[in-house]
């Protein structure tokens, strides 16, 4: 499925909509079988581009999901369900050069320690389709601010993560990169104890 009918941009909902109250105000205007014809096949056109936005997930979407799942994995303590959104190896950027990490070392990672000890919330936002990037049919980069909070103490982040579809069919990260979350890509700043 094209992205641009599994997910379409807001704007072209909007359009859609306004098209089919335009086309009922004639309708109702003028009550005669032409107009009826074409709100109707406006109405279907915006139905039909509605239900494949919901019965297909783009890959940009599955990356936001996969996210997602990383983040309340991290919030709740759970290297199992963390994991589970890993590909065998990715690469981490943080501060210094590039690392390649396993999924079983995240799995294993004093990082998990540290969030359970000083009860650090997680937390991501600002999916902005604009800072998505489709690198190939397969492969999607996204950008997103998240934190990690505690003791009233907060640690901003912007990062970048790429998913690739793995052999089971699944999106995977395979690579991640933070930054200052004001600074974005121009300066890089390391997770705390991660990975």
């Amino acid at each position: 499925m094209p992205p641009f009918l599994s997910d379409p941009p807001p704007h072209l909902l909007v359009v859609l909509t306004c098209l089919v109250l335009v086309m009922l105000a004639i309708w109702f205007n003028r009550r005669d079988r032409v107009t009826l014809v074409v709100f109707l096949a406006a109405l279907v056109l915006t139905g039909l581009v509605v239900l494949l936005d919901r019965l297909f997930e783009s890959p940009r979407e599955q990356a936001v999901r996969a996210v997602r799942t990383l983040v309340e994995a991290a919030d709740t303590g759970n290297p199992e369900l963390f994991a589970s959104q890993l590909a065998d190896s990715f690469q981490y950027q943080g501060e210094g050069s590039p690392v390649t990490v396993t999924r079983e070392q995240v799995r294993r990672s004093g990082f998990w320690d540290v969030l359970k000890r000083y009860r650090v919330h997680v937390a991501a936002w600002d999916f902005a389709r604009s800072d998505a990037e489709q690198l190939d049919p397969d492969t999607v980069e996204i950008g997103f601010l998240a934190k990690g909070e505690a003791d009233g103490q907060q640690y901003p982040v912007y990062l970048r993560a790429r998913f690739a579809r793995q052999p089971d069919g699944k999106m995977r990260l395979v690579w991640c990169a933070s930054f200052d979350a004001l600074k974005r890509q121009n300066e890089p700043k390391s997770i705390p104890y991660f990975p």
